[in-house]
């Protein structure tokens, strides 16, 4: 009866410790995950820092060119460079090096291209083509317009947006190769000019700013023959005191005067 009684106690013993081993290396298991986890969370977040600033980098050495002039080739290029951008967050098997390696060949060659656009005028006839005529001294032409894939009504919105709504004022409607209407109206629907009454106009140009947000911008003064003094002393004529109180102020080449002072908020 003793050595039963024994025998029990040693494999409840046994079930105790077996049970806390369990438990032990359950919560290995569970630690193990979530470092595993984090270091997943860590290296995505590092992959999209990178994927960011070489996104940075396309876009700053990119060749400057206005975004409607962009043709197909170049929308395809732009769009290839996102993609090679952000594929290692996608896989995280894509090592960073293979991706710039890629894109510096993608970007070579799209320059070497474009240069060659610029150089071989039919090579740039190749990969611009030549604008579309849609309409003609008021003649629509149709079959341009089937093979440009413009109805009606998109051709009259685009000359509703130049200020031409009525085609028998328009002497040529071309679609460009950047994908834009071009609306030449006849010369006896262009609105006169101050040339033709000989009237005399003063010289245009852009407002120079002089403070923004509160600081003074000392070059654009000093470009204009100003000084800080001059520019309280015209300030203090609207009632304003100081500098920092001003968000914005400009000065037109007639020399008129533009201030906006900060809200209260």
């Amino acid at each position: 009866m003793g050595k039963t009684t024994k025998r029990i106690s040693n494999q409840g013993g046994k079930m105790n410790v077996n049970s806390s081993l369990q438990c032990e290396n359950k919560m290995n298991q569970f630690l193990e995950l979530f470092k595993s986890a984090e270091q997943s969370i860590t290296g995505f977040a590092v992959r999209a820092v990178v994927s960011v600033v070489l996104i940075y980098l396309m876009s700053k050495f990119l060749m400057k060119r206005a975004a409607g002039q962009f043709t197909a080739f170049d929308f395809v290029f732009l769009w290839m460079l996102g993609a090679l951008a952000v594929a290692p967050l996608l896989d995280g098997k894509i090592l960073f090096t293979t991706t710039i390696i890629a894109t510096a060949t993608l970007y070579f060659w799209h320059y070497f291209i474009s240069w060659l656009a610029v150089r071989s005028r039919l090579w740039s006839r190749f990969m611009t083509r030549k604008p579309v005529i849609l309409v003609e001294k008021g003649i629509i032409h149709e079959q341009n317009m089937r093979r440009s894939f413009f109805n009606i009504d998109l051709l009259l919105s685009e000359m509703r947006l130049a200020d031409a709504s009525d085609l028998a004022e328009v002497e040529q409607v071309i679609l460009e190769t950047s994908g834009h209407l071009s609306v030449v109206k006849k010369n006896e629907h262009l609105p006169p000019t101050p040339t033709e009454f000989q009237i005399p106009v003063p010289p245009g140009g852009l407002p120079t700013i002089l403070i923004n947000r509160g600081k003074v911008l000392c070059d654009n003064l000093m470009s204009l023959n100003l000084s800080e003094e001059w520019l309280e002393n015209q300030l203090f004529k609207y009632g304003v005191m100081h500098f920092k109180d001003v968000y914005l102020v400009t000065i037109s080449p007639e020399g008129e005067l533009y201030y906006s002072v900060k809200s209260s908020s």
